[in-house]
Protein backbone atom coordinates (compact mmCIF):
# COMPACT_ATOMS: atom_id res chain seq x y z
CA UNK A 1 0.00 0.00 0.00
CA UNK A 2 2.40 2.48 0.95
CA UNK A 3 4.07 1.54 -2.82
CA UNK A 4 0.80 2.59 -4.12
CA UNK A 5 0.05 5.73 -1.92
CA UNK A 6 3.65 7.15 -2.86
CA UNK A 7 3.28 6.42 -6.60
CA UNK A 8 0.45 8.69 -6.44
CA UNK A 9 -2.50 6.18 -6.71
CA UNK A 10 -5.65 7.84 -5.58
CA UNK A 11 -7.26 4.26 -4.86
CA UNK A 12 -4.29 3.29 -2.35
CA UNK A 13 -5.04 7.00 -0.48
CA UNK A 14 -8.87 6.06 -0.64
CA UNK A 15 -7.91 2.60 1.14
CA UNK A 16 -5.89 4.22 3.50
CA UNK A 17 -8.38 6.25 4.70
CA UNK A 18 -11.52 3.44 4.66
CA UNK A 19 -9.49 1.38 6.63
CA UNK A 20 -7.34 3.87 8.80
CA UNK A 21 -8.87 6.89 9.20
CA UNK A 22 -11.33 5.95 12.17
CA UNK A 23 -7.53 4.71 13.95
CA UNK A 24 -6.68 8.72 12.94
CA UNK A 25 -9.73 10.05 14.24
CA UNK A 26 -9.59 8.32 17.55
CA UNK A 27 -6.01 9.67 18.14
CA UNK A 28 -6.42 13.04 17.24
CA UNK A 29 -9.93 12.56 19.49
CA UNK A 30 -7.55 11.04 22.44
CA UNK A 31 -5.42 14.39 21.84
CA UNK A 32 -7.80 16.70 22.18
CA UNK A 33 -9.40 15.28 25.27
CA UNK A 34 -6.43 15.88 27.03
CA UNK A 35 -6.51 19.33 25.90
CA UNK A 36 -10.22 20.11 27.29
CA UNK A 37 -11.74 19.85 23.63
CA UNK A 38 -12.82 16.49 23.69
CA UNK A 39 -16.60 17.44 22.14
CA UNK A 40 -15.26 20.22 19.64
CA UNK A 41 -15.92 17.90 16.89
CA UNK A 42 -14.80 20.90 14.21
CA UNK A 43 -11.61 20.79 15.71
CA UNK A 44 -11.27 17.25 15.35
CA UNK A 45 -11.96 17.39 12.10
CA UNK A 46 -10.20 19.96 11.25
CA UNK A 47 -6.80 18.07 13.05
CA UNK A 48 -7.44 14.44 11.67
CA UNK A 49 -7.19 16.53 7.76
CA UNK A 50 -4.24 18.21 9.33
CA UNK A 51 -2.51 14.42 10.31
CA UNK A 52 -3.48 13.03 6.26
CA UNK A 53 -2.06 16.90 4.89
CA UNK A 54 1.16 15.95 6.96
CA UNK A 55 1.33 12.09 5.17
CA UNK A 56 1.63 14.22 1.90
CA UNK A 57 4.17 17.38 2.93
CA UNK A 58 7.35 17.21 1.79
CA UNK A 59 6.47 14.92 -0.80
CA UNK A 60 5.00 12.46 1.61
CA UNK A 61 8.45 12.56 3.79
CA UNK A 62 6.36 10.58 6.92
CA UNK A 63 5.10 7.81 4.85
CA UNK A 64 8.63 7.43 3.42
CA UNK A 65 10.00 7.17 6.19
CA UNK A 66 7.81 4.11 7.45
CA UNK A 67 10.09 0.93 7.54
CA UNK A 68 7.85 -1.57 8.54
CA UNK A 69 9.38 -1.61 12.23
CA UNK A 70 6.12 -1.62 13.17
CA UNK A 71 2.35 -2.39 12.04
CA UNK A 72 1.24 0.42 9.80
CA UNK A 73 -1.44 1.28 11.90
CA UNK A 74 1.11 1.59 14.93
CA UNK A 75 2.81 4.14 12.60
CA UNK A 76 0.34 6.06 11.70
CA UNK A 77 -1.31 6.48 15.05
CA UNK A 78 2.18 8.11 16.28
CA UNK A 79 1.99 10.50 13.39
CA UNK A 80 -1.69 11.61 14.70
CA UNK A 81 -0.34 11.71 18.34
CA UNK A 82 2.42 13.38 17.10
CA UNK A 83 0.67 16.09 15.17
CA UNK A 84 -2.36 16.24 17.23
CA UNK A 85 -0.66 17.36 20.11
CA UNK A 86 1.63 20.13 18.10
CA UNK A 87 -1.63 21.49 16.56
CA UNK A 88 -4.10 21.80 19.83
CA UNK A 89 -1.17 22.74 21.64
CA UNK A 90 -0.45 25.87 19.12
CA UNK A 91 -4.61 26.17 19.19
CA UNK A 92 -4.65 26.41 22.94
CA UNK A 93 -1.37 28.81 22.91
CA UNK A 94 -3.62 31.09 20.28
CA UNK A 95 -6.99 31.15 22.53
CA UNK A 96 -6.25 34.41 23.78
CA UNK A 97 -7.50 35.87 20.35
CA UNK A 98 -10.61 33.40 20.10
CA UNK A 99 -9.88 31.57 16.99
CA UNK A 100 -12.55 29.68 15.43
CA UNK A 101 -10.56 27.20 13.30
CA UNK A 102 -7.31 25.73 12.08
CA UNK A 103 -7.74 28.10 9.17
CA UNK A 104 -7.37 30.99 11.62
CA UNK A 105 -4.36 30.29 12.88
CA UNK A 106 -0.52 32.21 11.83
CA UNK A 107 2.32 33.14 13.62
CA UNK A 108 1.51 36.57 14.19
CA UNK A 109 1.56 37.98 17.67
CA UNK A 110 -1.61 38.16 19.45
CA UNK A 111 -2.83 41.56 21.02
CA UNK A 112 -2.11 40.15 24.84
CA UNK A 113 -2.41 42.84 28.06
CA UNK A 114 0.92 42.31 30.05
CA UNK A 115 0.02 40.55 32.97
CA UNK A 116 -0.73 37.56 30.66
CA UNK A 117 2.65 37.50 28.77
CA UNK A 118 4.29 37.89 32.79
CA UNK A 119 2.39 34.74 33.41
CA UNK A 120 3.09 32.81 30.21
CA UNK A 121 6.88 33.95 30.30
CA UNK A 122 6.50 32.40 34.20
CA UNK A 123 5.51 29.29 33.01
CA UNK A 124 7.34 28.67 29.98
CA UNK A 125 10.94 29.08 32.47
CA UNK A 126 9.11 26.88 34.91
CA UNK A 127 8.62 24.10 32.15
CA UNK A 128 12.20 24.79 30.91
CA UNK A 129 13.70 24.79 34.44
CA UNK A 130 11.65 21.18 34.97
CA UNK A 131 12.84 19.90 31.74
CA UNK A 132 16.16 20.55 32.98
CA UNK A 133 15.60 17.84 35.42
CA UNK A 134 14.74 14.99 33.14
CA UNK A 135 17.16 12.47 32.44
CA UNK A 136 19.62 13.16 29.69
CA UNK A 137 18.01 10.67 27.08
CA UNK A 138 14.11 12.22 27.90
CA UNK A 139 15.56 16.03 27.82
CA UNK A 140 16.85 15.59 24.29
CA UNK A 141 13.94 14.26 22.86
CA UNK A 142 12.08 16.83 24.68
CA UNK A 143 14.05 19.39 22.96
CA UNK A 144 14.39 17.86 19.12
CA UNK A 145 10.94 17.13 19.33
CA UNK A 146 9.03 20.07 20.89
CA UNK A 147 11.79 23.10 20.84
CA UNK A 148 13.37 22.32 17.77
CA UNK A 149 9.74 20.65 15.85
CA UNK A 150 11.88 17.60 14.71
CA UNK A 151 10.10 14.89 12.88
CA UNK A 152 10.26 11.00 14.55
CA UNK A 153 12.22 10.49 11.53
CA UNK A 154 14.92 13.24 12.08
CA UNK A 155 14.92 12.61 15.58
CA UNK A 156 15.91 8.51 14.86
CA UNK A 157 18.38 9.36 12.47
CA UNK A 158 20.25 12.23 15.01
CA UNK A 159 20.16 10.27 17.94
CA UNK A 160 20.17 6.82 16.75
CA UNK A 161 17.46 5.27 18.44
CA UNK A 162 14.63 3.17 16.68
CA UNK A 163 11.64 5.28 15.89
CA UNK A 164 8.76 3.00 17.84
CA UNK A 165 10.83 4.42 21.13
CA UNK A 166 10.36 8.09 20.43
CA UNK A 167 6.31 8.20 21.08
CA UNK A 168 7.02 5.93 24.44
CA UNK A 169 10.07 8.06 25.51
CA UNK A 170 8.06 11.45 25.26
CA UNK A 171 5.06 10.05 26.62
CA UNK A 172 7.02 8.86 29.84
CA UNK A 173 8.64 12.47 30.14
CA UNK A 174 5.56 14.73 29.90
CA UNK A 175 4.49 12.20 32.27
CA UNK A 176 7.11 13.07 34.73
CA UNK A 177 6.69 17.06 34.01
CA UNK A 178 3.25 17.10 34.61
CA UNK A 179 4.06 14.97 38.09
CA UNK A 180 6.37 17.66 38.68
CA UNK A 181 3.81 20.25 37.79
CA UNK A 182 1.72 18.95 39.98
CA UNK A 183 3.84 18.41 43.36
CA UNK A 184 4.07 22.02 43.03
CA UNK A 185 0.68 23.38 42.93
CA UNK A 186 -0.08 21.12 45.65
Amino acid sequence: MIDDLLGGSGEAWEKLIDRYGALVRSRVADVAAVFQRGRDWSTIDDVTAEVFATLLARDAAALRAFRNQSSLATYLAVIATRVARRVMAKLVRHSHGQRDSLDDLDDRPSAVDPESLLIDREERDRLLTLVDRLPQRQKDLVVAFYREQQTYAEISHRFDIPIGSIGTTLRRAEERLRQWIDDETE
